[in-house]
């Protein structure tokens, strides 16, 4: 606001007072403008606007002090200021030691603090990062003091409250490759997430994930203890085991909410098939294995209602969402599909949450 005041007011006095300014400006007795005549009322009252107008913009600035606005200013200072002060650096002859003093900082003051500001918010493109602990920076600036509070990070949201999902079908009629969506991607994980996190301290551990599996058991009437109990809890560690060792994790190690997407993102998604594949496919087959009653190695429609049921969803989407994971229309639901559904519903090609 200094700066805004140091120029406007000038501004004002050249724009409405042009003879008064040229032979009293900056102080009376001892007028810089006069060291250069003739006087020239029009170019005076020009020189007066423009000023005044880099004042009001600086003083724009100093009150909304948003990083365009600052680095705008800024740059109009830098511009008016640079050339303002090569010229009377040409020019010092014409005054006594002290003036040459009082000259220098007066013209080399603004284009410091310009230079400040435009090195202080012209980052990364342009725009001021956010802190890593994601707490609200001060930039300083010769400007004004400009606050940035960045946006929350994934891992500081709010838990919304869990309510059973009901999955609306949309399935892409080709099987053409899909562009991932990242906010489709990120809020399925988030929601993946949120499942896991039983406890809702926005973390989850080999417990949380075992507690999962044990759920999903517990819906089937399935002992952790039978073989296919046994399937299940190894297949959902094996998921855990997989991150924890990409993520270099301890035995009692745990990942926050972003760590959780990125990794995700990384290791399964970022790889397609492959990942998902390596990574999913176990644990989805030992769910088929607990829908399979008739041991033939598929899910039929009756079946599949109980893997919906297992998941927390809606028994009467089931029908639907049978019908859209159905890639061969033979009636039953292989593997294969079902590892492509899980595939689908993260690139947002699909709507329907098996896991």
């Amino acid at each position: 606001m200094v700066l805004a005041l140091g120029e406007g007011v000038p501004g004002a006095w050249a724009l409405l007072l042009p003879r008064g300014f040229y032979a009293a400006f900056p102080l009376p007795g001892r007028p810089w403008v006069a060291l250069f005549p003739p006087y020239n009322e029009h170019l005076l009252r020009d020189f007066g606007a423009a000023v005044l107008g880099l004042g009001v913009v600086l003083g724009w600035a100093a009150c909304v002090p948003r990083p365009w606005l600052v680095r705008a200013a800024a740059a109009g200072l830098l511009a008016f200021s640079a050339p303002h002060l090569l010229f009377h650096s040409a020019h010092f002859g014409r005054s006594s030691g002290a003036e040459v003093f009082a000259q220098a900082v007066s013209l080399v003051l603004p284009c410091v603090l310009a230079g400040i500001a435009l090195a202080a918010t012209v980052t990364r493109g342009g725009r001021t990062p956010p802190p890593a602990d994601g707490r609200t920076t001060a930039l300083r600036t010769g400007l004004h003091t400009v606050i940035y509070t960045p946006r929350q990070r994934q891992d500081s949201r709010p838990e919304t409250p869990r309510t059973p999902r009901t999955p609306e079908i949309r399935q892409n009629p080709t099987e053409r490759e899909f562009t991932m969506s990242p906010t489709v991607q990120e809020e399925r994980l988030q929601r993946r997430f949120e499942l896991w996190d039983r406890d809702g301290d926005g973390r989850i551990d080999r417990g949380d994930w075992e507690h999962e599996a044990r759920r999903i058991l517990a819906s089937f009437d399935e002992s952790p203890t039978s073989d296919k109990g046994q399937a299940l809890l190894e297949a959902y560690l094996g998921m855990w085991n997989y991150l924890a060792g990409q993520a270099q994790l301890g035995p009692n190690g745990s990942l926050d909410r972003q760590k959780f997407q990125d990794l995700a993102d990384r290791q399964i998604l970022a790889r397609g098939r492959t990942g998902f594949d390596e990574v999913v496919r176990p644990t989805i087959a030992s769910i088929l294995d607990l829908c399979d009653k008739d041991g033939d190695g598929q899910v039929s429609p009756k079946e599949f209602k109980l893997w919906i049921k297992a998941t927390g969803a809606d028994e009467s989407t089931a029908d639907t969402a049978f019908r859209a994971i159905d890639a061969d229309n033979d009636g039953q639901l292989s593997v294969e599909e079902l590892v492509q559904a899980v595939h689908k519903y993260h690139t947002g090609e699909l709507d329907v949450a098996l896991l």
